[in-house]
């Protein structure tokens, strides 16, 4: 019995052996290239744009405000490809991501939000309570285009922290800001 075990597994480990030594041969041609990727800023850089806006930028549209502003740097492969984050000037100097909800009083709260295409940002001002908004006073904001690679770079980075977000694109050398 003993030695029908010893056979039998001498007998595989040769099975093996032959099987694992004997697959060796020479190297076949390169394959063929793989396509390029996008080119442009979405690989490298990063945009930051300023803008300030004001009472007589915003027009009625049903039961909300809205006010659009051109930004060059939201082109088709921003939108396809990069993250796009608004942020306005809360208090001198403090920047908060939008989408923002702030209360009016009497239960009635009011969100600043955004929306982008390409070429263009849309800041819309709403109520809860469905009534038409005022008019806001004149406010900073800052629309931030940030790179996929710099998103690949930085997998946790809190894109609701304007401070944080700029450290990252500044740090990455990621552009213009």
């Amino acid at each position: 019995m003993k030695t029908l075990r010893i056979t039998l597994l001498t007998t595989v480990a040769a099975l093996f052996a032959t099987l694992f030594t004997g697959c060796g041969g020479a190297a076949g041609p390169a394959g063929a290239a793989g396509p390029t990727g996008p080119q442009g800023p979405y690989g490298l850089a990063g945009s930051a744009y300023a803008g300030t806006s004001n009472p007589g930028d915003w027009t009625a549209s049903s039961s909300f405000m809205i006010a659009t502003y051109p930004i060059p740097a939201i082109d088709a492969n921003a939108v396809a490809n990069a993250v796009v984050v608004v942020y306005f000037e809360s208090t001198a100097g403090n920047w908060a991501p939008l989408a923002y909800t702030y209360p009016l009083g009497g239960g009635v709260e009011q969100t600043l939000s955004f929306n982008y295409i390409v070429g263009y940002v849309t800041l819309q001002l709403q109520n809860s309570d469905g009534s038409l908004p005022a008019a806001p006073v004149a406010f900073n904001f800052k629309v931030v285009v940030i790179p996929t690679a710099v998103i690949k770079q930085h997998p946790g980075l809190n894109t609701k922290d304007y401070y944080e977000v700029m450290q990252v694109m500044k740090s990455s050398q990621a552009g213009t800001l």
